[in-house]
């Protein structure tokens, strides 16, 4: 790939992460203020999720039940058995 295309491709990627937050920002915003979801999505990908039940207080179906939510709004993405954040 030449630099000329990877300058275009760096392009698209920034453009389309300004859509995408701007499509989610109120799901986004609603996340961050319950301090418990707060600290499972800014976790998610990085804890297991027997901490985050200990560390929120969520059991682990609540926190699988919330990740599904979270994924049908577009904030998670699953890969392969886990979710990692998309922002």
């Amino acid at each position: 790939m030449t630099p000329e295309e990877l300058k275009i491709l760096k392009r698209i990627e920034d453009l389309l992460s300004v859509l995408v937050k701007i499509s989610l920002s109120e799901k986004l915003r609603s996340v961050r203020v319950d301090k418990q979801q707060r600290f499972l999505y800014e976790n998610t990908g990085r804890l297991p999720v027997k901490e985050l039940s200990r560390k929120t207080g969520f059991s682990a179906g609540k926190i699988s039940g919330v990740w599904q939510e979270w994924e049908d709004a577009g904030l998670l993405i699953k890969d392969g058995k886990q979710y990692r954040r998309v922002f």
